[in-house]
């Protein structure tokens, strides 16, 4: 989410306590926890079912007590009471805080560290055009790079999204953008795609290495060596997830903790009309803790739910605002343009740029 300050003020209102709560049922956690929540209250269901009917007997509307029905339908050694002792769920209780803590600190960490390195490519690939701006007169040359850099930032978000982002929808965006087809074919058939951006970008830069300086040179090539730093750490983040090991453990402790809850809720609901209370209750608990745990899947993987395609954006209006800069400080100045067409356009002032255009 991308907040102003009527969003700040809105997230911290005093009010904010109940207007979450009434919209419970709009969370996408609680949504995606409704089965395991259907299964729990299913669960319960089959326990009070089986100590009504079975064992204990059950209440009547009238608040009349009776006999458990189907008490000599089977065999007195399976007329058993479904129920467990609450001592294990306490002893257990805080081993799986401990595990669900960690799970979502390492989560956090993952997104926190994911989203750093998707803004220094994209604030690094904006300095690039900013210096390549300032220290160039070609200005095909610095619109180029321009080009190979969004480029190469789009296609970063093409690999660490996956299917989200479908190869038909990244063909449609280069083709629209890039005027130069044979480029994008050759990013489409490369064995890597953002290792061809990567090398398109280089390309952009050694058009007009030549006219700058080796220091204003040394700093482009510098920012765009972070840039491939912070794409190679995105796609080990991307591939590499936390150890699985640990987050099955963790999810097996859980979800083995949330089954046989109800068996040890069945006599802490007893003064509920028949236990229930009980069923209400297991819900909320699995939406809670569940909850944790969706979380913590949600961040472990946390290019889905950047605003990747909000950076996108934000990264060609950079772009297309410094080429703007460029071209009207140029015209204001009456500097000399070096193109990249042929020798009759090698070398031309912006004001007969514009009056060919005309």
């Amino acid at each position: 989410a991308h907040y102003g300050h009527q969003d700040w003020l809105r997230h911290r209102a005093s009010d904010r306590f109940f207007r979450n709560l009434f919209k419970f049922d709009q969370s996408p956690i609680v949504k995606n926890l409704l089965d395991e929540a259907a299964i729990l209250a299913l669960i319960c269901v089959a326990i009070i079912g089986w100590n009504e009917l079975l064992v204990e007997g059950y209440t009547d509307f009238n608040e009349v007590h009776h006999a458990a029905p189907l008490a000599d339908v089977l065999p007195s050694f399976l007329t058993f009471k479904l129920a467990l002792p609450t001592d294990p769920f306490f002893l257990c209780g805080g081993p799986l805080g401990l595990l669900l803590v960690f799970r979502n600190d390492c989560s956090f960490s993952r997104y926190k560290e994911a989203f750093h390195h998707v803004e220094v490519a994209m604030s690094s690939l904006s300095n690039m055009q900013l210096m390549a701006s300032n220290a160039s007169k070609n200005l095909e040359g610095v619109r180029a790079m321009g080009v190979a850099s969004w480029v190469l930032f789009r296609t970063l978000q093409h690999e660490v999204t996956g299917e989200f982002d479908p190869i038909g929808k990244y063909e449609k965006d280069l083709r629209e953008n890039v005027s130069d087809q044979q480029q994008v074919d050759k990013l489409l058939s490369a064995r890597s795609k953002l290792y061809r951006a990567q090398y398109d970008v280089h390309r952009a830069v050694d058009v007009f290495s030549d006219e700058v300086t080796n220091l204003d040179k040394r700093t482009i090539i510098n920012n765009l060596n972070n840039v491939a730093t912070a794409c190679a750490e995105c796609e080990r983040l991307y591939a590499t997830p936390i150890p699985l090991l640990y987050t099955r453990h963790a999810l097996k402790f859980l979800t083995f903790w949330m089954t046989f809850m109800p068996f040890a809720f069945y006599d802490v609901f007893a003064s509920s009309w028949n236990h229930i209370l009980m069923i209400p209750a297991i819900c909320i608990i699995c939406f809670l803790f569940f909850g944790i745990e969706e979380i913590a899947v949600s961040l472990e993987e946390p290019f889905s739910i950047l605003p990747m395609d909000e950076m996108v954006e934000e990264l060609q209006m950079n772009i297309d605002d410094t080429m703007e800069w460029m071209e009207a400080d140029m015209l204001e100045k009456g500097d000399e343009v070096i193109g990249t067409g042929g020798d009759d356009e090698a070398l031309t002032t912006v004001g007969k740029q514009l009056q060919r255009t005309d």
